[in-house]
Protein backbone atom coordinates (compact mmCIF):
# COMPACT_ATOMS: atom_id res chain seq x y z
CA UNK A 1 0.00 0.00 0.00
CA UNK A 2 1.60 3.57 -0.98
CA UNK A 3 1.21 6.68 1.20
CA UNK A 4 1.73 9.95 0.65
CA UNK A 5 2.46 12.31 3.26
CA UNK A 6 2.59 15.92 3.15
CA UNK A 7 3.90 17.74 6.29
CA UNK A 8 2.32 20.92 7.23
CA UNK A 9 3.95 23.93 9.07
CA UNK A 10 1.62 25.40 11.55
CA UNK A 11 1.06 28.28 14.29
CA UNK A 12 4.55 29.30 14.82
CA UNK A 13 6.01 25.87 15.67
CA UNK A 14 3.97 22.76 15.27
CA UNK A 15 3.19 20.81 12.17
CA UNK A 16 0.55 18.52 11.24
CA UNK A 17 0.39 15.71 8.55
CA UNK A 18 -1.83 14.49 5.96
CA UNK A 19 -1.79 10.97 5.01
CA UNK A 20 -3.28 9.87 1.52
CA UNK A 21 -3.60 5.68 0.83
CA UNK A 22 -3.09 5.67 -2.87
CA UNK A 23 -5.44 2.29 -3.08
CA UNK A 24 -8.89 3.72 -1.42
CA UNK A 25 -7.97 7.63 -1.46
CA UNK A 26 -8.72 7.66 2.12
CA UNK A 27 -7.18 11.23 3.35
CA UNK A 28 -6.58 11.81 7.33
CA UNK A 29 -5.51 14.27 9.16
CA UNK A 30 -2.91 13.25 12.26
CA UNK A 31 -3.37 16.29 14.60
CA UNK A 32 -5.27 19.96 13.76
CA UNK A 33 -3.49 23.09 15.16
CA UNK A 34 -4.83 25.44 12.41
CA UNK A 35 -7.72 25.12 9.75
CA UNK A 36 -5.80 27.37 7.32
CA UNK A 37 -2.68 25.19 6.08
CA UNK A 38 -4.44 22.12 5.74
CA UNK A 39 -7.65 23.06 4.04
CA UNK A 40 -5.06 24.78 1.44
CA UNK A 41 -2.96 21.94 1.37
CA UNK A 42 -6.51 19.82 0.93
CA UNK A 43 -7.84 22.34 -1.80
CA UNK A 44 -4.41 22.49 -4.03
CA UNK A 45 -3.85 18.32 -4.07
CA UNK A 46 -8.22 17.98 -4.83
CA UNK A 47 -8.46 16.03 -2.10
CA UNK A 48 -10.93 15.45 0.36
CA UNK A 49 -11.34 14.82 4.30
CA UNK A 50 -11.76 11.72 5.94
CA UNK A 51 -10.54 11.38 9.15
CA UNK A 52 -8.93 13.67 11.60
CA UNK A 53 -6.90 11.47 14.04
CA UNK A 54 -5.90 13.26 17.14
CA UNK A 55 -2.93 12.14 19.11
CA UNK A 56 -3.38 14.13 22.25
CA UNK A 57 -5.42 16.95 24.39
CA UNK A 58 -3.28 19.91 24.12
CA UNK A 59 -4.62 22.90 22.12
CA UNK A 60 -1.95 23.04 19.72
CA UNK A 61 -3.12 19.77 18.48
CA UNK A 62 -6.85 20.13 19.06
CA UNK A 63 -8.20 23.70 18.32
CA UNK A 64 -9.04 23.62 14.31
CA UNK A 65 -11.16 20.44 15.17
CA UNK A 66 -14.66 22.46 14.29
CA UNK A 67 -13.66 24.40 11.42
CA UNK A 68 -12.04 21.86 9.65
CA UNK A 69 -14.92 19.05 10.71
CA UNK A 70 -17.42 22.02 9.56
CA UNK A 71 -15.17 22.22 6.34
CA UNK A 72 -14.93 18.72 5.12
CA UNK A 73 -17.53 16.73 7.37
CA UNK A 74 -14.70 14.10 8.46
CA UNK A 75 -14.73 12.24 11.57
CA UNK A 76 -12.73 12.88 14.51
CA UNK A 77 -11.00 9.42 15.95
CA UNK A 78 -9.01 10.28 19.56
CA UNK A 79 -8.04 7.84 22.22
CA UNK A 80 -11.13 6.89 24.61
CA UNK A 81 -9.26 7.36 27.56
CA UNK A 82 -8.68 10.98 26.66
CA UNK A 83 -11.93 11.79 25.39
CA UNK A 84 -12.93 13.83 28.25
CA UNK A 85 -10.76 16.25 27.22
CA UNK A 86 -11.02 16.10 23.13
CA UNK A 87 -13.22 17.70 20.99
CA UNK A 88 -16.90 15.47 20.45
CA UNK A 89 -15.36 11.97 19.04
CA UNK A 90 -16.75 10.06 16.21
CA UNK A 91 -14.73 7.27 17.37
CA UNK A 92 -13.19 6.62 20.77
CA UNK A 93 -10.08 4.63 20.40
CA UNK A 94 -8.64 1.64 22.69
CA UNK A 95 -5.81 -0.42 22.79
CA UNK A 96 -5.81 -2.97 19.62
CA UNK A 97 -8.11 -0.40 17.60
Amino acid sequence: MALELVTLPCLTDNFAYLIRDGATGTVALVDAPEAAPVLAALRERGWPLHLILLTHHHDDHIQAVPELRAATGAQVWGASADAHRLPPLDRALRDGD
